[in-house]
């Protein structure tokens, strides 16, 4: 498909995708419902980083979990979970919104190059989410988590405050906008693509709504490749969150001499590759069908 035949259909998008009010509400709800489905996924990959004791794989932690504490326990703490994950995605979504508004307004055409585009202001929408918003509500779900080893009553949320206090919730910041920034940067430049080229297969026309399937499809699957390449990231934050005293450096150092450096990169992801591909696909279709229907 040539660039020519592309630009119609690819103006209308980043005109849609200009409003971060709009990008903001529709994240809030993508959010929320993803929630609801990816909640179980996230405690596994939790406690897989966690504690070596609750197996290498999610099937064996899933087990050790529901043993222990029942279905409910997959699901511990849903509230605040789907609070902060309505958030993460609403500043997220609005975030690349303003920032691919800034570019425009300086002139930038972002239709020659739109994988960059979606990549660079997908980067810096990523480190805004993550020091704005995860790294503090990540740091609280964390330590909710591990406070209930093995079966025992977890701590509460005010409890958790109470005793780290305010700017203790940013401990992790730095791993958690890191993470944050590789996982948005390249899953938005991935699902681009994956769009162009599902519009293509499919012969949808340019001012025709791309299905809703091939929307979850392009959005898992940048979900999924991010997780992959973001996942040394993920799991020393949530080791720093879970009480680690050090920085990222030493943090790694210990955790490869503990358990080896292919689990460095691979802990959890038999719980976070799923878990984000379902995010992603259920957040993609519901922002992209949102901007479609309600966008300026």
């Amino acid at each position: 498909m040539s660039r020519k035949q592309n630009s119609p259909l690819t103006a209308s998008l980043v005109a849609k995708q200009n409003s971060p009010l709009m990008s903001f509400v529709a994240g809030a709800v993508g959010g929320s419902i993803d929630a609801c489905f990816t909640m179980p996924f996230d405690a596994v990959k939790t406690q897989i980083q966690r504690d070596p004791r609750m197996g290498a794989l999610g099937v064996r932690c899933v087990y050790n979990i529901v043993g222990k504490e029942g279905i409910g326990g997959l699901y511990r703490g849903f509230v605040p979970f789907n609070i902060m994950a309505a958030g993460k995605a609403s500043v997220r979504w609005a975030s690349i919104a303003a920032l691919q508004k800034a570019a425009d307004n300086m002139g930038a055409d972002r239709t020659k190059d739109k994988a960059f585009w979606d990549f660079t202001c997908g980067f810096g929408a990523g480190i805004f989410e993550g020091i704005v918003w995860t790294a503090p509500a990540e740091r609280l779900k964390v330590l909710r988590q591990t406070s209930a080893k093995f079966g025992e009553k977890p701590i509460s949320y005010q409890q958790c405050f109470r005793q780290h206090g305010f700017i203790g919730l940013w401990v992790g910041a730095t791993p958690t906008a890191m993470r944050s920034a590789a996982n948005a940067s390249i899953r938005f430049a991935i699902a681009g693509q994956v769009q162009v080229f599902f519009r293509f297969v499919s012969n949808t026309p340019a001012d025709a709504p791309l299905p809703l399937l091939y929307n979850m499809l392009a959005g898992g699957t940048g979900g999924a490749i991010s997780a992959c390449c973001s996942n040394p990231f993920d799991v020393l934050k949530t080791r720093i969150q879970a009480g680690y005293k050090g920085g990222m450096a030493s943090c790694a150092r210990d955790f490869v001499a503990e358990r080896g450096l292919v689990a460095l990169a691979t802990s959890g992801l038999s719980a976070r590759v799923p878990q984000i591909f379902v995010s992603q696909a259920i957040q993609f279709a519901i922002v992209t069908r949102i901007q479609e229907r309600f966008g300026s």
